[in-house]
């Protein structure tokens, strides 16, 4: 070891005290003080006296009954070693955190304040120095700002790497990180945490069914999923119908106004626009006074998801309704199958296709139901299911009709309700106001009437002659075709494409004008009963006659065999 020169001599003078507090340890706390370079005991014996401990000796080490000479393993800072075993002229260099005079004590190179920094020049490393970069030398973790140090380099912060670095919010999660944080961990914002809740105390929070946010078994913010106690409103995401408040998650996944508009067809193509694509919920609803009412006529693809959800036992689920929403004396009119034999009135196929008293429904010269059938049920429609599946339903039983409004939350839509849509609560003649250009026997641009609707781009078997299209289906239009026709709060259809059924007692429907020649029942010009053979009015003095109803009879056909529905009746809900 070299001699003690005075100028550590100096230093040893300096740090007396330091001196005896570390002398059984040679550790020295991190200090802004030059190290007291030297050997522990300078008043102690030199090497090869006797001694009975380490404090005989100068340099704190005592073997064998013998005072020893200081070593760079001997435990001890002694000699001019600036730390326990390093620094100095003979030392090794010193690892960050440790005691230095020069840069040349340590193995980072740097000596900053006193004390060793871990990279090259830097002065970073560990205690309150900067931590070390990616790629700089490094001692331990503690040098590095990733905490993390390989082979003597400073890594990247990794994303499995167990510790919090980088921009992460606790170990391997928040931040930038692919991963959120659990709950409990720590966070600086929601997007932070799997909840997307990150609370007061920065910690992830455990989701919760008012938190505002979509989290745990949520569907949409605080709304859906197994048990959720409660439901999501229309158009917000759904994973099941049991998620939606209406019981019918669509196609898309979104929560529909009513059960049965889940599908795309009949279900989300209401509205002025042709074509299958998505527009207006077909069981949007508006209040007129004190009625909510739906906006649009049931479609054939309304009905269609009502079969499909129970897979045609509309007899055994009605069956199962209490009394404040069904009468039982009407539960076995109803289908308990989507198909069956044909002709038998206990399949959904035959109550909605040519059979079963439909007037003008049946096969023959003509047809004209638009929910559409296998063709082993007497007649080959001209349009497709999906088409089909758009318009508004007609050739229903009175009774199906009444299930499905139910089904869908409501009631078959009374008279009354009726009539206050069509006047807009009794303040106009016709729901668009007054008459104005309104013609009840030509086209107009008000209602679907007098055969003015025709489906674009006719299949090339759709067979027509002098008396128009055999499939009468071409001319019933999808709901909302005409929305200049529309009353004050956006119902459509009040006018025109079909008459309607009404609930104030069975197979009862209200003459409110047709895609036929009904659309003089819906006129204030009161003509003679014989000016046209397809019109009735009601004999009593006073009554309106555009919401005469008529039970038990079908337009106007006294037949017995024809009460269950007719190809210009359809239908729409109450709630």
């Amino acid at each position: 070891m070299l001699s003690t020169t005075p100028l550590k001599l100096t230093f040893v003078a300096f740090a007396t005290l330091a001196l005896i507090a570390a002398c059984t340890t040679g550790e020295l706390a991190p200090s802004a003080a030059p190290p007291a370079v030297g050997d522990p005991n300078p008043n102690g014996k030199p090497p090869g006296e006797s001694c009975a401990t380490s404090d005989d000796c100068r340099t704190g080490v005592c073997a064998g009954g013998t005072c020893q000479a200081a070593t760079n393993t001997d435990g001890v800072r002694n000699g001019d070693e600036t730390d326990v075993d390093c620094g100095g002229s003979s030392g090794p260099p010193c690892a960050a955190g440790k005691s230095c005079l020069a840069d040349t004590d340590c193995a980072g190179g740097a000596c900053v304040d006193f004390m060793c920094g871990g990279a090259t020049g830097t002065g970073c490393g560990a205690g309150a120095l900067p931590r070390c970069g990616t790629g700089e030398p490094c001692t331990g973790d503690d040098d590095c700002a990733s905490r993390v140090c390989t082979s003597g380099t400073c890594d990247a912060p990794g994303p499995s790497d167990g510790v919090k670095n980088g921009d992460e919010t606790d170990i391997d999660c928040g931040g930038t990180h692919p991963d959120k944080c659990d709950d409990g961990a720590g966070c600086l914002a929601g997007r932070d945490c799997q909840s997307r809740v990150c609370g007061a105390n920065k910690t992830c929070s455990a989701p919760t069914f008012d938190d505002k946010v979509k989290n745990g078994i949520e569907t949409d913010v605080d709304c859906g999923g197994p048990g959720a106690p409660k439901k999501c409103a229309a158009g917000l995401t759904c994973a099941d119908h049991g998620d939606c408040e209406s019981d019918g998650c669509g196609y898309d996944k979104k929560c529909a106004m009513g059960a049965s508009c889940t599908q795309l067809e009949g279900g989300q193509t209401c509205g002025p626009n042709e074509g299958l694509t998505k527009q207006a919920d077909c069981c949007a609803r508006a209040k007129v006074g004190a009625y909510e009412i739906d906006e649009y006529l049931v479609t054939a693809g309304r009905m269609r998801a009502f079969l499909a959800r129970h897979d045609g036992k509309v007899r055994d689920w009605a069956a199962t309704l209490p009394a404040t929403k069904w009468n039982q004396a009407w539960t076995p009119s109803l289908p308990n199958s989507i198909e069956g034999i044909p002709g038998d009135g206990y399949n959904a196929s035959t109550q909605l296709g040519p059979f079963y008293g439909k007037r003008s429904c049946e096969t023959g010269y003509y047809t004209g139901h638009t929910f559409w059938t296998p063709p082993e049920y007497g007649d080959t429609k001209d349009f497709p299911k999906n088409v089909l599946d758009t318009k508004a339903l007609n050739c229903v039983p009175w009774w199906l009709m009444a299930a499905l409004c139910v089904f869908d939350g409501g009631h078959l839509l009374t008279q009354a309700e009726l009539r206050a849509a069509y006047t807009n609560g009794g303040t106009t003649a016709y729901p668009w106001g007054a008459r104005g250009t309104y013609s009840t026997g030509a086209q107009n641009a008000y209602a679907v009437g007098y055969y003015s609707y025709a489906t674009p781009n006719p299949p090339p078997n759709a067979v027509f002659d002098a008396n128009g299209y055999r499939d009468v289906a071409f001319y019933v239009a999808p709901p909302g075709r005409r929305p200049a026709g529309n009353n004050a709060t956006g119902h459509a259809d009040l006018v025109g494409n079909l008459l309607e059924w009404v609930g104030d007692s069975e197979r009862q429907f209200v003459w409110n004008g047709s895609f036929e020649r009904h659309s003089r029942e819906a006129d204030t010009i009161q003509a003679p009963i014989d000016e046209d053979p397809y019109m009735a009015r009601d004999p009593r003095p006073g009554r309106d006659n555009r919401f005469w109803t008529w039970p038990d009879v079908v337009a106007g056909a006294a037949d017995s065999g024809n009460v269950n529905g007719y190809y210009a009746i359809g239908g729409r809900c109450g709630y």
